[in-house]
């Protein structure tokens, strides 16, 4: 046990682990606490230009601590297919937490008479650029997918040209969100507006993280193809990159149809 605690050699069964100490998680992990602390700022305290400034930092603490760490990890020699789990496990904690929140906006929306709530701006939801985004991200899956038969194949060319390609298609998809917001907001929509502004800026905000999450995670492997550290007898990463983007797009059809499609339909009856 001594040993373990000072990153030594564990041995358990006649299987010796070997435990690594690592500050790359703590440093991701004070990133990640600080990206809650920036939007209270923003929106409960009225502090909107710290709650920018403690975000951009938190943002890059937040890719120190994910680059160091998924680098330290990719250093070893040997892989495991540990990650597949992990990502698994991991997506299925996100269906929970996006399921809650669906259910906490059906709940509010299926007992409304009227839905968008009378006070709702003309124009919300924005369904043409709804409609954008939805082409952008359902276009990425699949040249992710590509990107990922590539690397298969071996061919390191390939894998980078469609990984980017994807990556752009998602850049695309977030700076659309970003021009949705903004202008949503300038208009007068925002998250105090009513319970639809609410819903509206909490999921689509919350999946809007996950596709810039998933945009840093192609970065990593797109670095990791260029300098030769992935290959087609070492892509676990870019399998477990290539699953967490087919979960965002799938969630992505859920919040278009239940967030844009709905309210849109009920505005028009």
């Amino acid at each position: 046990m001594e040993n373990v605690a000072h990153g030594g050699m564990h041995v358990s069964g006649g299987i010796h682990h070997e435990v690594e100490l690592s500050a790359w998680p703590f440093v991701t992990a004070v990133g990640s606490f600080l990206l809650p602390i920036s939007f209270m700022l923003a929106f409960s305290w009225g502090m909107s230009h710290l709650g920018l400034l403690v975000a951009g930092i938190a943002l890059v603490v937040v890719l120190v601590g994910l680059f160091g760490w998924l680098n330290q990890v990719h250093a070893k020699k040997g892989e495991t297919s540990i990650s597949k789990i992990a990502i698994i496990i991991f997506i299925c904690s996100e269906v929970a937490l996006f399921g809650g929140l669906f259910a906490g906006y059906l709940y509010t929306l299926l007992p409304a008479g009227v839905w968008p709530p009378a006070n709702t701006p003309a124009g919300v939801p924005p369904i043409g650029l709804a409609v954008v985004m939805t082409v952008f991200l359902l276009t990425s899956s699949a040249t992710i997918h590509n990107a990922e038969s590539q690397l298969e194949k071996g061919s390191a060319g390939g894998t980078s040209a469609w990984l980017m390609l994807t990556s752009v298609l998602g850049l695309a998809f977030v700076l659309c969100m970003a021009y949705e917001w903004h202008h949503l907001i300038s208009d007068g929509f925002t998250v105090s507006t009513n319970s639809y502004g609410m819903f509206f800026f909490l999921i689509t905000g919350l999946h809007g993280s996950h596709v810039i999450v998933g945009l840093i995670m192609q970065l990593f492997v797109l670095l990791m193809v260029k300098q030769g550290k992935m290959s087609k007898n070492r892509h676990v990463f870019a399998t477990v990159t290539g699953l967490y983007w087919h979960f965002v797009d799938v969630v992505w059809l859920l919040v278009v149809s239940l967030i844009y499609v709905i309210p849109y339909v009920k505005l028009g009856q």
